[in-house]
């Protein structure tokens, strides 16, 4: 065996041993042992909301009495496309059952006469309670009539909000008084060109 020969055999002798020892020193990864908490969850039947986000439903309370505007004979100096008068007073306030006033055309007026005096104390305007219907706020004064013919303001003018959240609906309350008509002069709504009404009811006792 030559010398050259010999120093290639002690190399790898040598090689060899560094690879064993190498491999010997190589830990084994540690295996992760995870916590795990249990948490007992109450049971539940039904969804739950937060109390704060929760909001009562409104409730019309209507006035006393029963409502007459039906009794009486509807009338509009005008109105915008199929929103005719007497759909302010079939009962109805969803969908396309209200009257609305000629565009752009103030005073819109809204009345209701009677072949006979009839004794009233409140009016209630409304109009559809969806929450499409936003916020708006119509201005309008109300006048009654003794003959049937000639109106003259008893409500001045006044600018009254409507919202879904309160029902969308006003209502007015006074001493019993006794008349042949009642009338709503609408001079401005913030929500359309004209006045909007889905249900014009006048309660009598």
């Amino acid at each position: 065996m030559n010398k050259r020969r010999f120093v290639v055999i002690i190399l790898a002798v040598i090689l060899v041993g560094l690879i064993g020892y190498g491999v010997s020193q190589k830990k084994k990864p540690s295996k992760l042992i995870a916590e795990i908490t249990k948490v007992e969850a109450p049971d539940q039947t039904q969804s739950e909301e937060n109390p704060a986000f929760i909001k009562e439903e409104y409730v019309s309370v209507l006035p006393e009495g029963t409502n007459i505007a039906p009794e009486g004979k509807i009338d509009a100096n005008g109105f915008n496309q199929t929103f005719t008068p007497r759909k302010a007073v079939d009962g109805m306030t969803g969908a396309a059952s209200y009257w609305e006033g000629s565009p752009d055309a103030y005073p819109n007026e809204l009345s209701v006469t009677f072949k006979e005096d009839k004794t009233i104390h409140a009016i209630r305007v409304a109009i559809n309670p969806d929450s499409v219907w936003g916020k708006r706020t119509q201005t309008f004064s109300v006048k009654v009539t003794y003959d049937g013919e000639v109106y003259e303001t008893f409500l001045d003018e006044k600018a009254y909000e409507f919202d879904p959240t309160t029902g969308n609906e006003i209502i007015l309350e006074f001493d019993d008084m006794q008349v042949r008509g009642v009338m709503l002069s609408v001079t401005s709504n913030t929500g359309a060109t004209g006045g909007q009404v889905a249900e014009f009811e006048i309660y009598s006792r």
